[in-house]
């Protein structure tokens, strides 16, 4: 057995373990080796971890309304996370150097104050034991400056993240951040599910890795969502992708036929809908998955993408940076492919509604909010 399909085999017996009783013994994934399936790789570094992530993508990121949302979300998400944060990466910061031990970093509120609104913001909050080590925690802004939305390059990115042990351990942290972020944010569109967060300096070294894991796992994001934002194609009002959770603001939601349209073709003992001021968040299903068994996808996904693709992207361009020794990457066509990676003929849908109600747990006061729609 190669190393590839060893640690594929790996990844996807952890994951099977999603949606499993709380009872039972939770494996977290093994981090992979950086440079795992580049030419001369591994190298001695963490390349990719698999984890739990959410994005958001929003506007008016230059405003001081904004900024202090995004101070607001990083307060929300220390709360959880400042144990284990080890590290501030910034792209071209105003002063000081692109990479900072955590506990010398400057407070968010303080930095942002620094930099007028012509200025992007670029801020990644890692736990890495190395600064170059992917890590579980993240918390990344990718914000658009004044000029740009100007010129119509406006839409901004928040990423976030927690190891997948920490949502098996603490199943509605993650939701009410999501859904707090979202309110305070007010995104067009948003996703959370399972993704692998790469190297933050080796980014274009480990996505072979995520293009050969999203192949087995259809759950799986994959591609830099600052990068997506401001392609022409991503302006168009529709959505990159479906998720565990995903959002919609109400002119995507109103394409997509409405909330009563939408509950009315989703058992509710599997989907939960939430408000968040500018639209509505789906649920799908108990917990999040990655995919796995005899057919990967995940069948509460599969049901909400059939509703939703037609809202969905065609193509957003090339998901992955160009081979350089022949390794898999989401370029061109295969990106285009992935984002249909959840589609399956109308005849099947009765299929996957019927194995979703007979197989996969049901929500219940243990993994939804109270505040469910």
């Amino acid at each position: 057995m190669s190393e590839r399909q060893r640690l594929a085999d790996q990844l996807l017996e952890c994951l099977a373990r999603q949606g499993e009783s709380m009872q039972a013994k939770y494996v977290e994934p093994p981090p992979v080796p950086g440079n795992l399936l580049m030419k001369g790789g591994p190298e001695d570094y963490i390349g990719a971890v698999l984890c739990l992530r959410g994005t958001l993508y929003f506007k008016e990121a230059h405003t001081p309304s904004v900024r202090e949302a995004l101070c607001q979300c990083f307060d929300e998400f220390k709360r959880l996370a400042e144990p284990h944060l080890t590290w501030l990466w910034r792209e071209e910061p105003p002063e000081g150097k692109p990479l900072t031990a955590y506990s010398d970093a400057k407070p968010l509120r303080v930095m942002l104050a620094g930099m007028d609104e012509d200025y992007p913001l670029s801020f990644y909050y890692i736990s890495g034991k190395q600064p170059n080590d992917a890590s579980s925690w993240l918390f990344k802004i990718f914000g658009r400056s004044a000029w740009e939305a100007r010129i119509g390059d406006d839409l901004s990115v928040l990423e976030f993240s927690v190891p997948l042990l920490y949502q098996e351990q603490n199943p509605l942290n993650f939701l009410r951040l999501f859904l707090d972020f979202a309110r305070r944010l007010i995104p067009e569109q948003g996703y959370a599910g399972h993704a692998f967060n790469l190297s933050v300096t080796s980014r274009d070294d480990n996505e072979p890795t995520e293009a050969f894991m999203a192949a087995r796992m259809p759950g799986l994001d994959v591609g830099t969502a600052g990068l997506l934002a401001n392609r022409p194609k991503f302006k168009h009002v529709k959505i990159k992708t479906v998720s565990w959770l995903t959002l919609l603001d109400q002119q995507r939601l109103d394409l997509a036929g409405g909330l009563e349209a939408l509950r009315a073709q989703l058992p509710a003992s599997h989907f939960a809908f939430y408000d968040y001021a500018g639209g509505v968040v789906i649920q799908a299903g108990a917990y999040p998955s990655g995919g796995d068994g005899d057919d990967p996808k995940p069948a509460a996904y599969v049901l909400l993408n059939h509703l939703l693709k037609g809202i969905r992207y065609e193509t957003v361009g090339s998901l992955h940076g160009g081979s350089h020794d022949g390794e898999l990457r989401l370029v061109g066509w295969s990106a285009d492919q992935w984002l249909k990676r959840l589609d399956v003929e109308d005849s099947e849908i009765p299929a996957w509604r019927a194995k979703l109600l007979a197989n996969e747990p049901a929500l219940s006061a243990a993994n939804t909010l109270e505040e469910r729609l």
